[in-house]
């Protein structure tokens, strides 16, 4: 359709030179001679005067519509005609005529003008037929581009509507699955924290069980070995061998009690975590050879029974740490109250914890064991345990809120004569 147009408009403004080149010389020569036959219709009315005015008209319309070439052939032709047939002496050639030379002067002059001026319009025009054509083909280019941008257009947006479908779609399951994983990690917690509550009735039990089976069966031991003494007296050999079964019962027994103790000291339900915590740094210093130091910050109410057992296993685990892995040649605990909960802080002068070791600890979930056991223990109280690893050594936190006060809370005095 832009092809047609643009050459329609071609038509219309400069006509357009047909092949062979003979045609343009052709249609000059019949506009010539269609000038003459004119004239000699026009010649009645003209006599003498304006020979040369259909002529004119012929070299104009050559000159505009078929180049400079065609109108010297119908200037030239229309010239010989009107000179022979028109011009007195009439049906003759000759050129030596005095009173026509200003006549054929003027003629060249106008002719010339014409042709110049035409071949200056028709140029005119192929340059804007050119451009309209430039234009048209541009245009036609435009709106194929638009056609295929709108093309385009429509399928981006399709795809990003496809996308956005499919992102909301995953972006769903990816909501579902957090939710599932947030269920699971919960269930896990909850988990995590029976198991420990479970691993401290179990060790209660055991501790327990020490003490009233196997650390009565070595007292026995102890009672029988000392009457049987008594009764060898007399030998020496054999008093030797009691003594050296009643050092090795009293070690066992030592070793029963520290080690019901650790499992769970009585010192924690009978007179708090004050002096039970007094009691394990006391021991933890004997054991380890480590300068460990307990400071109780003033005086506060007793807490429940969950958060002094949850204190009390964050401190056996921080300090079993510091003896296996900070190369720690001392440690200060602190337990008191701060903004109105428990706080329990055990620092020590180690190495300290690599980075990657302290950020793999902290993001790591709750397995029911060690630290990141300890942080689930403390979080289902509704507190937080915090961790900082530096040169200087290691700080472990551990903040609980206050819980309900017991009665017979022994004071801060109190708790460190019982220990």
């Amino acid at each position: 359709m832009t092809a047609s147009l643009s050459e329609t408009t071609s038509k219309l403004l400069v006509p357009v030179r047909p092949r062979p080149a003979l045609v343009p010389y052709g249609v000059a020569l019949a506009t010539a001679v269609l000038a003459i036959v004119l004239r000699w219709i026009l010649d009645p009315l003209l006599g003498h005067v304006a020979f040369y005015v259909t002529v004119y008209g012929a070299v104009a319309y050559c000159a505009v519509a078929w180049g400079l070439g065609p109108s010297i052939l119908s200037a030239l032709v229309g010239f010989l005609g009107i000179f022979y047939w028109f011009v007195d002496p009439r049906h003759s050639l000759s050129l030596i005529r005095p009173a026509e030379i200003h006549g054929i002067a003027g003629f060249f002059l106008v002719a010339g003008t014409l042709m110049a001026l035409g071949e200056t319009n028709r140029r005119k025009r192929t340059r804007l037929n050119r451009t309209i054509v430039a234009l048209t083909a541009e245009a036609g280019e435009r709106k194929r581009a638009e056609g295929e941008l709108e093309r385009a257009r429509d399928q981006l947006e399709n795809r990003v509507v496809e996308r956005t479908t499919e992102l909301s779609q995953a972006l769903a399951r990816l909501q579902s699955e957090i939710v599932v994983r947030k269920k699971a990690e919960e269930q896990l917690r909850q988990l995590s924290v029976r198991l420990m509550t479970l691993q401290d009735e179990e060790r209660r039990r055991i501790a327990r069980d020490l003490h009233d089976t196997a650390g009565q069966t070595l007292a026995a031991i102890k009672m029988a070995s000392a009457s049987v003494e008594r009764q060898v007296a007399n030998r020496p050999e054999a008093v030797r061998l009691l003594n050296q079964l009643n050092s090795l019962t009293e070690e066992a027994l030592q070793e029963i009690r520290t080690t019901s103790y650790l499992l769970h000291p009585p010192l924690l339900d009978e007179s708090g975590i004050a002096s039970a915590a007094r009691w394990f740094v006391e021991g933890f210093r004997k054991r380890s050879g480590i300068q460990a130091r307990f400071e109780v910050g003033g005086a506060f109410d007793r807490p429940t029974r969950n958060c002094e057992l949850v204190l009390f296993r964050v401190l056996q685990e921080s300090l079993t740490n510091v003896h296996r892995h900070s190369r720690a040649s001392a440690a200060n605990i602190r337990l008191g109250c701060e903004g109105g909960g428990l706080l329990l802080e055990v620092h020590d002068n180690g190495a300290g914890i690599p980075a990657e070791e302290l950020t793999r600890l902290l993001e790591r979930a709750g397995s029911g064991v060690g630290i990141a056991g300890m942080r689930e223990r403390v979080r289902e109280l509704g507190g937080e345990l915090e961790i900082r690893s530096g040169p200087a050594g290691t700080t472990i936190t551990a903040r609980l809120p206050a819980g309900r006060p017991a009665i017979g809370q022994p004071s801060s005095r109190d708790a460190s004569s019982a220990a």
